[in-house]
């Protein structure tokens, strides 16, 4: 008996340990691609402190990779409104600085203004003592509490982030952005709908909390036809009102829905009772009558608790490479700057660099987001060398200059051979070889990757797959003497950026 009781142990710890090494895996979208196309926003929405462009996530390239992307631009004293959507998403801040509040559910406020704070702690003690004068003034003492003991502020962090950060925002997770800057903040942002924590389809869904904005991933049809639908439903509702309190009820929800954020369907009175708040309150809350869209104007700037901006963290080892305090659900780092050239990962005089952020610099990215992302700059006429992907798609944003970019796939067939200009997107998938040559306007790029740790193989250069090979190998496969095959082999020096006439080896 206990031999039998040892060795189903054995299975079971077996089969744990099993559960344990296997890795969630992205969903498999079938990707037939003859031709890619480089694009350009196929959708404009305007605010009154932005514009929100959308790029076409049923575009064959998009659905492949199984993302979505967006741009955002933020004029100076803009708040894009807080919201969350069905995918994680990794941001990147391409021009100007703002503020970003991330939203996790059950951490503390750990933002505080601490003498607002300490000024309601005095007033609850002298409404106190005055509440111990009699039982009426007790109760007044008591609401007089519930409205000045919260006279101070407190939330939980909001990031300072600047040009070239970027920044990971979880599935289901709320946040906001600001613009505290003097000129338009620019962030672009791609969400990968294929996570195994998006238990939807593959379509992106954002969740407005606040306002009546348009809902940039809703096709035009689906928004006309929502529109008709709440005013069949009004009509219905107006024919109802037969009874007096069936004619209130019928004007409470008619009033549902004339918002467009999630507190918009909900009734106005349940939610006012939820909130312990007047109604009227409410009706702001669900965004009725909200005409500003989904970026509106802060007058005065936004009033938070904010700590003084960085200058030491940059400095600080800690700050960059973590020590496991800050990992925690509460406490993570969600924040890496990749537009540094100081911290570049590869880098060649005259011909450029490029710096990654990947699940080894941030754990959210290993653990749960499973996206990463390079920023690049080649200079005048350099070259990325060839190139493929390992494990993952890359979705090339173009952030200034320009460059031919030429892509292949596996039949030796070149699907893309165009060049690429500031503010579009192209998607190169899995395996599928490139080559990038900067105009002389240079060019300026972030790719994202759809592998938490990135991978390439570079086809030419000192780490290429070539110079890997026995210099027999490579006369035999191209049918070369052993003079072209060293050539081949070792003429080109550099790993994965060439300057403009860069030397050759002597061989």
């Amino acid at each position: 008996m206990a031999k039998s009781f040892c060795l189903l142990l054995f299975f079971l710890v077996l089969f744990q340990g099993c559960l344990g090494r296997q890795q969630p895996s992205r969903q498999q979208k079938e990707c037939s691609i003859s031709r890619l196309n480089a694009q350009r926003p196929s959708r404009t929405i305007r605010s009154e402190a932005g514009v929100t462009e959308v790029f076409d996530h049923n575009s064959q390239d998009l659905r492949c990779a199984s993302v979505a992307f967006v741009r955002y631009t933020i004029e100076p004293k803009g708040l894009l409104l807080p919201s969350y959507v069905n995918a994680p998403q990794l941001m990147y801040f391409v021009q100007g600085r703002g503020l970003q509040g991330i939203m996790i559910t059950g951490c503390a406020e750990t933002f505080q203004s601490f003498q607002e704070s300490q000024q309601g702690q005095q007033q609850q003690q002298q409404e106190g003592q005055q509440g111990q004068q009699g039982e009426q003034q007790g109760q007044q003492g008591q609401q007089g509490q519930q409205g000045q003991q919260f006279r101070g502020d407190q939330h939980q962090k909001i990031r300072d982030l600047e040009e070239g950060d970027v920044m990971v925002v979880p599935v289901g997770t709320g946040h906001f952005i600001f613009n505290n800057g003097d000129r338009r903040l620019v962030v672009v942002s791609v969400l990968d709908t294929s996570n195994d924590d998006n238990q939807l389809d593959v379509e992106p869904r954002r969740f407005y909390l606040a306002g009546n904005p348009q809902n940039e991933f809703q096709q035009q049809g689906e928004e006309q036809q929502g529109q008709q639908g709440r005013e069949q439903q009004g009509q219905e509702q107006q024919g109802q009102q037969g009874r007096e309190q069936q004619g209130s009820e019928g004007q409470q929800q008619q009033q549902q829905g004339e918002g467009n954020n999630i507190f918009s369907g909900f009734d106005a009175e349940r939610l006012a009772e939820a909130f312990n708040v007047d109604v009227q309150i409410i009706r702001k809350l669900q965004g009725q009558n909200d005409r500003r869209g989904n970026i509106v104007r802060v007058e005065g700037g936004l009033q938070a608790v904010l700590p003084p901006r960085r200058k030491q963290q940059q400095q600080d080892p800690l700050y960059a490479s973590g020590n496991g305090y800050e990992e925690t659900i509460c406490s993570m780092r969600l924040r890496q700057n990749i537009g540094d050239p100081r911290r570049a990962d590869v880098y060649t005089p005259g011909g450029g660099h490029r710096t990654s952020v990947t699940g080894y610099d941030l754990p959210i990215l290993r653990n749960t987001v499973r996206l990463s992302a390079h920023k690049g700059q080649l200079n005048q006429n350099a070259v990325m060398l060839p190139y493929y992907n390992v494990n993952a798609h890359s979705i090339i944003y173009v952030i200034r200059g320009s460059a031919r970019i030429q892509v292949v796939q596996q039949n030796g067939q070149n699907v893309f051979n165009e060049e690429v200009q500031q503010g579009q997107v192209l998607v190169v998938p899995q395996n599928f070889a490139s080559m990038i040559k900067a105009r002389d306007s240079g060019f300026e790029y972030v790719a994202f990757k759809t592998h938490e740790n990135a991978m390439i193989n570079t086809l030419a250069g000192n780490l290429s797959l070539l110079r890997a090979m026995p210099l027999h190998v490579i006369s035999s496969a191209f049918q070369l003497s052993a003079n072209q095959a060293r050539q081949l082999k070792h003429n080109r020096q550099e790993s994965v950026i060439a300057a403009q006439g860069s030397s050759r080896s002597q061989y």
